[in-house]
């Protein structure tokens, strides 16, 4: 089957790809690291969306944890971010 370049990698590649990129990054969410944390990343991040033309190559992605996940994928698409709001009522 002929991938487009948008298309995102499937089935056992994509699971493959998947571990490579999140270890590439040691496993730590790249903008926590960066403000000086260590978080586990759990997501893979496209920094140029597939959906606005971003290609699903190593160089395009990013491992994130997923507050941060959340956040830039919103911001990338135009919406805001909900707080999280714990069982206090105040935003975690």
């Amino acid at each position: 089957m002929n991938r487009g370049a948008t298309s995102p990698i499937r089935g056992r590649a994509g699971v493959e790809a998947r571990k490579r990129r999140l270890a590439a990054d040691g496993w730590v969410c790249r903008l926590c690291r960066a403000q000086g944390r260590l978080v586990e990343a759990v997501e893979v991040d496209h920094i140029t969306p597939l959906a606005h033309g971003g290609l699903d190559v190593d160089d395009n992605c990013r491992a994130l944890c997923s507050n941060h996940h959340r956040g830039v994928t919103a911001k990338a698409f135009g919406k805001r971010v909900k707080p999280r709001i714990g069982p206090d009522g105040w935003a975690v």
